[in-house]
């Protein structure tokens, strides 16, 4: 029987002599040979253990509350506020996460806000309340339920307009939220 000679491709490696620190060329290495690592195995940052916990900043449960309000998860809210989240925790501009909510019509949100910290009374820096914003976006019943709890239709803002929530409702022609705010 004749043997067949092995057809595997040879790779032209280059080594460095260590004493010399010439380069030479090698041809006779085939590809499949393992090669040898020129740096160490081991990790070049630290390794958290397997039972790290991220821990969570202030302003990152606050995020977190104001994201749950706009979106209105209502677990994602009562589990931040669990944690420790601020709810009456404000943006630069002073819109709380009960103003998000206002706006958006969450009154869920609304509801568990207001009795959980929330003040239905916070201004912006413009002095707009969660009541003038419910009243901007034709928000009825989430209107309808602040001033049950006692927010002022009659309010103006401190912006160029000095609106009340009722004015913003006749300029936007909802005669159905002006005549929830008293109209």
């Amino acid at each position: 029987m004749m043997k067949i000679p092995s057809m595997r491709p040879l790779v032209t490696a280059l080594i460095v002599t260590a004493s010399t620190g010439l380069v030479e060329a090698n041809s006779a290495v085939p590809a499949a040979a393992p090669l040898r690592p020129a740096v160490s195995n081991a990790p070049t940052v630290a390794v958290q253990p397997n039972n790290y916990i991220p821990r969570m900043t202030q302003r990152d449960k606050d995020e977190r509350v104001w994201l749950a309000a706009i979106a209105g998860n209502l677990p994602a809210l009562k589990d931040m506020l669990q944690k420790g989240g601020n709810p009456r925790s404000a943006t630069p501009h002073g819109e709380t996460a009960l103003h998000a909510a206002a706006a958006r019509g969450h009154l869920q949100i609304v509801i568990y806000l207001a009795s959980h910290g929330g003040n239905i009374h916070e201004r912006t820096r413009n002095g707009w309340t969660p009541l003038h914003h419910a009243a901007r976006f034709g928000r009825v019943s989430v209107a309808n339920y602040l001033l049950r709890a006692g927010a002022n239709p009659y309010q103006p803002t401190r912006d160029t307009g000095r609106k009340t929530p009722i004015d913003i409702a006749l300029d936007r022609r909802d005669m159905r939220m002006a005549r929830t705010l008293g109209y």
